[in-house]
């Protein structure tokens, strides 16, 4: 048991469930919030000071105050590779039809999937995959990669470096409520045009 105070923020998938479990096994102070996106927005942050944050799979944006006041480390655990900047990158690589996605741990700063990049754990993209299924894979994977980067701490092991770059575009909310949106007026005229072509044939 590690005696350090940290600050977990996750979603409230099960995936973070797991991630913030693990840490109360090696870490003697555990303050845990779990938030998803459109949620009142949680303040036990506001005034938290302590050894380390660990940010896994969460859509909430800390403030560089509260990245100060982490002593030791700030690290965020990406469900993305690095060419994905901030949310909906399920959905961008695979309209790219790129043939693999991953995981991002990395040093968290000012600027939004900026920090140094410690690992990234890649997979290939299944034929037919939707983004919900590459969603949940890619989650396993970024548990795996908490489960890695945590151990090494406890270990008082040096994190890794990695020779990774991050893409310049950052992916808003925005930008992918308006896809959402897109694909789903998409799917609805397809829907149309095989209704009409159904009747026609009748």
């Amino acid at each position: 048991m590690i005696r350090e105070k940290v600050l977990f923020i996750g979603d409230t998938s099960h995936w973070s469930r797991l991630a913030a479990d693990f840490v109360g096994t090696n870490f003697e102070e555990v303050d845990a919030i779990f938030w998803n996106y459109g949620e009142p927005k949680p303040r036990i942050h506001e005034d938290w000071e302590g050894d380390r944050i660990f940010c896994f799979k969460a859509d909430l944006i800390l403030h560089p105050a509260l990245l100060a006041r982490a002593r030791k480390s700030a690290i965020n655990f990406h469900p993305s590779t690095p060419d994905f900047r901030g949310v909906g990158g399920y959905y961008y690589v695979l309209m790219e039809g790129a043939r693999e996605f991953g995981a991002t741990c990395h040093h968290m700063v000012r600027k939004i999937d900026a920090g140094s990049i410690i690992r990234v754990d890649r997979f290939r993209i299944m034929p037919g995959e939707t983004p919900a299924e590459l969603g949940s894979r890619t989650a396993a994977h970024c548990l795996v990669l908490f489960y890695d980067i945590v151990s090494l701490i406890r270990e008082g092991a040096e994190l890794p470096v990695a020779d990774e770059k991050w893409g310049e575009k950052l992916y808003t909310r925005a930008m992918l409520h308006e896809l959402q949106w897109e694909n789903e007026v998409a799917a609805a005229h397809r829907s149309r045009l095989a209704l009409m072509a159904d009747a026609g044939a009748r």
